[in-house]
């Protein structure tokens, strides 16, 4: 048995579980965010003026906001990343065992895993570079208080 090789095989399933699951994550935790923001909002309704009560929840919706921001924005990117990454690795991985191959089909699918692999760590590259984007030019939201009554 190769070592070598099934290290590689541990190496690329245990990549694909880290990614899937990396992605699920993310998913479940803006569909989390959404939830607070509809709760958020219902608890915006029972509160019925109570300040302290408004209080609370301005802080809670504060929270959920600031999170819920980046999560719709900064995600999906992310998460595209991610995919693409896994899709690379995967496509370089099948162009390396083809490598070493003799015959035509084996030349030909060389090829296309190599094609496949450049494009997906183009595209891998391309969606870390519009997520580092949107992290740095999005603006932030800001709850501060300011009441121009208060003189």
């Amino acid at each position: 048995m190769n070592t070598w090789a099934f290290a590689t095989g541990i190496g690329l399933l245990a990549t694909t579980i880290a990614t899937i699951a990396f992605v699920a994550y993310r998913q479940r935790e803006s569909a989390s965010l959404l939830r607070d923001a509809e709760l958020a909002r219902t608890l915006r309704d029972l509160a019925s003026g109570d300040p302290v009560r408004l209080a609370a929840v301005d802080e809670f919706e504060t929270g959920v906001y600031k999170r819920l921001f980046y999560s719709t924005e900064v995600g999906p990117k992310i998460r595209s990343a991610a995919w693409a990454l896994l899709g690379a690795i995967l496509a370089g991985f099948g162009a390396l065992v083809l490598d070493s191959r003799d015959g035509v089909v084996a030349m030909i699918m060389w090829g296309v895993l190599l094609a496949v692999t450049i494009v997906f760590a183009l595209g891998a590259l391309t969606y870390v570079g519009l997520a580092v984007f949107a992290a740095a030019t999005t603006p932030r939201v800001t709850f501060v208080d300011v009441d121009d009554t208060d003189d």
